[in-house]
């Protein structure tokens, strides 16, 4: 009996911004072309990096500069810490790795619908999981369909609803330290 692959051609990457006055901001990214998720971090870099792009520290320009080179850019490069440098950091967690995305997804849907404490740790099994879930939240069809079935097409669907309907980035970002 061979063992079914959870290698995906796609990637999920979540892009970490911070830096020393208390800001902090996740990205969720998915998709198949280091060229795009190269954008999206040069995208999350422009409001700062343009204006101060002639003091900043070399590191942090070397690193858009790679980003920029799109023909050569590729996941494993992104992979990381990109630089921690002039009070700011980026990192990128990254894995194409289906069962990592749906424990990823699992634990969402904990942050997103558990109003009691629930956990993944919580439930015996998966089917006690999805089971509590459907029956207590009537969470999405999205998200029952990827408890039904771990696949490229299922999980998509389940980070596209994390992102654009839950507002992953909205629930990951802090724009500075609390002061009291």
């Amino acid at each position: 009996m061979t063992q079914q692959s959870t290698i995906s051609r796609m990637y999920l990457a979540n892009i970490i911004e911070e830096n020393e006055q208390g800001f902090h901001r996740e990205s969720l990214w998915f998709g198949s072309m280091p060229q795009n998720l190269g954008l999206m971090i040069i995208d999350a870099m422009k409001d700062w990096y343009e204006p101060n792009k002639n003091d900043l520290n070399a590191s942090i320009i070397k690193y858009h500069e790679m980003l920029e080179d799109k023909d050569n850019l590729t996941f494993d490069m992104m992979e990381g810490e990109g630089f921690d440098a002039d009070g700011m950091k980026i990192s990128v967690e990254l894995s194409n790795d289906l069962n990592d995305m749906f424990g990823f997804i699992v634990c969402e849907i904990c942050n997103i619908f558990a109003k009691n404490g629930e956990t993944p740790e919580t439930f015996k099994s998966l089917a006690e999981f999805k089971e509590h879930f459907i029956k207590e939240y009537d969470i999405d069809k999205e998200f029952q369909e990827v408890l039904e079935g771990i696949n490229e097409a299922s999980v998509s669907k389940a980070l596209y609803l994390i992102d654009m309907k839950y507002d992953y980035t909205g629930r990951h970002f802090r724009s500075s330290k609390n002061v009291s």
